[in-house]
């Protein structure tokens, strides 16, 4: 089943088992699956088994680790032809996971993802630049709660056949997406910096 069929059917099962969602919530879920490239025309799809997108923040001082536990990731024309290469990447925002039911309510309540009203974030590049032996950098924009930034990604590339791994970390200012708004703007309990390290998977199509 494609991202779109996957996402749009996960949010009508919680459509029917919850209270009603919103025109808008709905409106992004399907969003989700119509930036998803199709698996026919993108050249490398994930394998969701052994693939990871961690985040860690701080709290006082100290690791606070969690991650995104449904995610998709599209790689197309790469590292074939870098200049017509593109990588698009859909986060379900619900999904993030600090191993805490007190935690994860918090953070999908308004003063942070507020993911009822943002279930979803993303990322697209379409400007990939090598960066020495099996390193890229995707240069894109990463959108979180509507908010919409460029950022540079860098990461590893390794192939073996029609399996590949891509793994990589950057570092992310919450502030600048309102990850934490009136009294957590501060950062002397919450640090500013998220620290973000994903691995993921893929596998060719065609």
């Amino acid at each position: 089943m494609s991202p779109k069929g996957r996402f749009e059917g996960e949010y009508r099962s919680a459509q029917h088992q919850r209270s009603p969602v919103s025109k808008r919530v709905i409106m992004l879920a399907v969003l989700v699956g119509s930036l998803a490239i199709d698996a026919h025309a993108a050249g490398w799809r994930m394998d969701p088994a052994g693939s990871e997108l961690r985040f860690t923040a701080s709290f006082e001082r100290s690791p606070a680790p969690g991650l995104f536990r449904k995610f998709d990731v599209s790689v197309e024309s790469f590292p074939a032809n870098l200049a017509r290469s593109r990588i698009d990447v859909v986060i379900a925002v619900p999904s993030a996971d600090m191993n805490s039911d007190e935690i994860n309510g918090a953070i999908r309540g308004p003063d942070w993802f507020d993911a009822g009203r943002f279930p979803v974030a993303e990322f697209h590049a379409t400007d990939v630049r090598s960066a020495g032996k099996n390193r890229y950098l995707a240069v894109g924009t990463l959108k979180v709660k509507d908010i919409v930034r460029p950022i540079e990604v860098p990461f590893r590339w390794e192939s073996h056949g029609d399996a590949a791994t891509m793994d990589g970390e950057l570092t992310i200012d919450r502030a600048a997406f309102a990850i934490g708004v009136g009294e957590w703007l501060s950062t002397k309990v919450i640090g500013a910096d998220v620290h973000v390290h994903f691995v993921v998977r893929l596998h060719k199509e065609g």
